[in-house]
């Protein structure tokens, strides 16, 4: 907002009317698009979720059990990062410590509570050099609620402090980080969490970094604090936010869960296919926000084998046109039919195009209905050529003013991407 909205102290109902600018560094995180979200802890032993100590009401010391048969041997951060960058994903957000309280990495004597006291191994030292490897920016999620720590339910302000000693040694002793999600708030929503002077902390020693604080379930899209440069939708697709007049440009993300849980649970048979996370992506990116995906390491760290292969598929789909699915953005001026998506990347026009017909394949039940017709409305600008992403051919259109009319042709047989992508190119 410049000072041309305010006069002698008030401020100009036309400033309302404006979109704030994002920050250079949002802008960043919205061009990330996908990332991998990872839950590993103590849980993932017991293959319950990760909020088995809570829900299955366990004994803490029976808990605590867990703590010296922790040997993540399978928890290989290269071949983890390795795997992200083969899904499409530009970010990556591991768990440095959940609600249970144990850390993933060196506490640097605030407790013994950790994973290099547990098995000798600092796995967030380990997650930031593949991430670093494999060119992926780097997330630490961070726990804000605590079962285990003495001072959450006792001394308030002293843990308070524990928090932001706990983060400040994330901030300080692994280099750059990309970004911090925060998780917890949400848990005594009556109390002062102290976030001018957890974020400003942050702020001293990592100033690029994202901040998020998520919202939970029942808030989804609730801003929250200032500082923070994402709204959150926990298991929901974002909708499209009106943030004219907001102090501040926020973008979004979408958090899901491969399954039922975010840790990992051994009798949890509810995977999502490839193609519900390719249709929550385009979800997500219709409106310009962020999908973040969940997979839980086994109790070992290893990556199951169903989500290992499922984020490859999904891969192999976000490879197919990167331009359309990371660089470019929402144009509202646009609109087409059958739920299809439109993007905007300069000159360039990308249509995401479900139920697209598959030649030749009208004899098998789920043969996708439909004459191929499609109707783009809208200031295009002139059309010069339209192609599909996924092979080059191309396609026949008609433009009248703003008005453009062309045939989604049949895949070819053997081939079904769920969503197809037309490229248009405009004068």
């Amino acid at each position: 907002m410049t000072d041309d909205f305010v006069q002698d102290g008030a401020v100009d109902p036309r400033a309302a009317l404006i979109e704030p600018q994002a920050l250079p560094r949002v802008q960043a995180f919205e061009g990330l698009g996908f990332g991998l979200f990872v839950h590993f802890g103590l849980y993932s032993q017991l293959g319950q979720g990760e909020w088995v100590w809570y829900h299955h009401q366990m004994d803490r010391e029976k808990y605590l059990e867990l703590f010296a048969s922790f040997d993540p041997k399978g928890f290989d951060a290269d071949a983890l990062c390795a795997l992200a960058a083969e899904a499409g994903c530009r970010y990556i957000c591991l768990t440095t410590r959940h609600h249970e309280g144990f850390s993933l990495y060196d506490t640097r004597g605030l407790n013994d509570y950790d994973a290099p006291h547990a098995c000798g191994r600092d796995l967030i030292a380990e997650y930031s050099a593949a991430c670093e490897k494999h060119g992926l920016k780097k997330f630490f999620y961070h726990t804000t609620l605590d079962w285990w720590h003495p001072d959450f339910d006792g001394n308030w302000d002293a843990y308070q402090q524990y928090l932001r000693d706990s983060v400040k040694i994330l901030c300080t002793q692994y280099g750059r980080v990309d970004g911090l999600w925060f998780d917890g708030n949400w848990a005594r929503k009556d109390r002062d969490w102290q976030e001018d002077a957890l974020y400003g902390m942050i702020r001293s020693h990592q100033p690029e970094a994202i901040i998020v604080n998520n919202s939970s379930i029942g808030a989804k899209g609730a801003e929250g604090h200032p500082d923070t440069d994402a709204v959150t939708f926990e298991q929901g697709a974002p909708s499209r936010r009106n943030q004219r007049g907001a102090a501040k440009y926020r973008a979004a993300e979408m958090c899901d869960t491969m399954n039922s849980h975010w840790g990992v649970g051994a009798h949890d048979l509810s995977h999502k296919a490839p193609e519900d996370i390719i249709r929550n992506l385009v979800a997500c990116r219709a409106v310009g926000g962020n999908l973040l995906m969940n997979l839980g390491p086994l109790g070992d760290g290893s990556i199951p084998g169903y989500e290992r292969e499922v984020l490859k598929l999904v891969g192999r789909w976000c490879q197919i046109c990167p331009s359309a699915v990371y660089d470019a953005r929402p144009d509202w001026s646009l609109t087409g039919r059958g739920g299809s998506v439109l993007l905007r990347q300069g000159s360039t026009v990308y249509h995401f195009v479900p139920q697209v017909r598959i030649k030749g394949n009208t004899h098998l039940a789920n043969g996708e209905p439909g004459d191929g017709l499609q109707t783009i409305a809208g200031p295009l600008g002139r059309v010069s050529a339209m192609r599909w992403a996924d092979n080059g051919e191309p396609l026949s259109f008609t433009q009248d003013g703003e008005r453009l009319v062309y045939s989604a042709t049949p895949y070819p047989y053997g081939s079904q991407l769920i969503y197809r992508i037309a490229i248009i190119e405009t004068a």
